[in-house]
């Protein structure tokens, strides 16, 4: 963690337990960088994200002071919900892929997959024509890779200004800036569950609290259910991937899309928008975004490169609209510069003849690979077991039967030597303790075809020794 993060981390507690009290001066800066042993740039640059929290507030001429937000309310979380979040951080600490287990859950993708060849030659050709892009940074993304997003945004059924764009360091970053932008500690954000658990754990670390929204894997998010759910709560913003979504790739409608757009419109709230795998359509169209309905710009659209060049290149960026000026002011602050040859390399990608191609290939190789994964867990699963794959992307969302726990079938497996990702890290709550993800990035070869069998076998022999888990 950078310094200044771990600076702030350590004010935020000490705001937190009330050691100063709300409209309470902070001490100078200088007394800061005495008390922490830390330089002036790392104490002003943890404040400001104090102060973009909401913590604390500058006051010209006069310092920092304790906002009352800053302070935690008296009153204890529940037992249950302390269990659970201690429970779910244990089982993504068994999920974490390990030396010794082979992963059948995360998201990497086979080498062979990925475009290497062509952006190794056009990473050369960059350094080639300009070997200064080494030592060349900036803020918010080139303006010739903010071009090409804005141009093949017409695929999207879109139309983004390039100036509007901010490029970041992935999808998480993404996230992170635009709910620090729109909510305070405290607010209740709606997500749609199941939810990427990397959404829940910035929401939660971010002092914010998880609202979950129903979605199916055939449908996705309830519109109704949201519908609802902002009749009856204070909604500060709405966190949802709508096209192939990395939890059970589930898919809305353009008709619920539509719908969605409207929803937010109407009670004036935020929808941040997370499109990881929109491109890996396996239909004859890729599907459109929410953002492509939004009429009132009330949508935050986050794009991302990381499932199509791999992690060596996996550059996010975000369409804020009304907000971008502000979104490109927080990353100024809070985000690491970015490295102009990455940027000049996926724009150089982007503008060949080979993106395209490699992006057909991809898709059809992923489809392939992904009948091959359900094909083997229909067969070595026990019956009642329900493999859902939506229309696009490359996850398995596996419902195991009888109740089982897919937490305990986590654990067993860990000692054969194999991991995937237990459904309960996707939710705040037991609702998927049954339900577990498997994906299709590499080939189904015998290892990963013997790691398979080994998770039906070890299913099977849970549901004849176990009494079923009331559901």
């Amino acid at each position: 963690m950078p310094r200044y993060r771990a600076l702030a981390a350590t004010l935020t507690e000490e705001l937190r337990a009330g050691r100063l009290r709300p409209g309470a001066q902070l001490p100078s800066v200088r007394q800061l960088c005495a008390d922490h042993g830390a330089s002036l740039a790392t104490v002003t640059h943890a404040l400001h994200r104090l102060e973009d929290a909401g913590l604390i507030e500058a006051r010209p001429r006069r310092g920092f002071f304790v906002r009352a937000s800053a302070v935690a309310p008296k009153k204890a979380p529940a037992t249950d919900a302390i269990a659970l979040a201690g429970r779910r951080k244990r089982l993504l600490a068994l999920a974490t892929t390990q030396a010794d287990c082979l992963s059948l859950g995360h998201l990497a993708m086979d080498d062979g997959l990925l475009p290497l060849a062509a952006l190794k030659r056009l990473l050369m050709q960059q350094l080639k024509r300009d070997a200064s892009v080494l030592a060349t940074r900036n803020c918010h993304g080139t303006a010739g890779l903010r071009e090409q997003l804005a141009q093949r945004s017409r695929a999207l059924g879109c139309s983004f200004d390039g100036d509007g764009i901010v490029v970041t360091q992935g999808e998480t970053e993404s996230l992170e800036l635009c709910l620090r932008l729109l909510t305070q500690p405290g607010d209740l954000v709606a997500v749609a569950s199941p939810a990427p658990f990397r959404s829940l754990e910035i929401i939660v670390s971010l002092g914010l609290q998880v609202l979950e929204i129903p979605a199916s894997g055939d449908q996705g998010l309830s519109v109704p259910a949201l519908t609802f759910a902002l009749q009856h709560h204070r909604v500060a913003a709405c966190v949802i991937e709508p096209s192939f979504a990395s939890a059970d790739g589930s898919l809305m409608s353009d008709e619920a899309k539509q719908q969605l757009a409207a929803l937010v419109a109407q009670h004036q709230i935020p929808l941040i928008e997370c499109d990881l795998m929109g491109e890996l359509y396996r239909g004859n169209q890729r599907p459109r975004p929410v953002k492509a309905f939004d009429q009132a710009d009330r949508v935050l659209y986050c794009g991302s490169f990381a499932c199509l060049t791999g992690p060596g290149f996996s550059v996010g960026y975000v369409v804020a609209g009304r907000h971008h000026l502000q979104l490109q002011a927080a990353r100024s602050v809070h985000g690491e510069l970015l490295h102009a040859l990455t940027d000049a390399t996926l724009a150089a990608f982007m503008a060949s003849g080979a993106f395209e191609p490699h992006l057909r290939r991809l898709r059809r190789l992923l489809a392939a690979q992904l009948a091959a994964h359900h094909e083997a867990v229909v067969a070595h699963f026990p019956p009642g077991t329900r493999v859902s794959i939506g229309q696009g992307g490359y996850v398995l969302w596996v419902e195991l039967p009888g109740g089982l726990d897919a937490c305990a079938l986590l654990e067993q497996a860990r000692h054969r030597g194999y991991t995937f990702v237990p459904g309960a890290v996707f939710t705040t709550d037991a609702r998927f303790d049954h339900c577990l993800r498997l994906t299709a990035g590499h080939p189904l070869d015998e290892a990963r075809a013997r790691g398979i069998r080994t998770l039906g076998e070890i299913a099977a022999r849970m549901l004849e020794g176990q009494p079923a888990r009331p559901t």
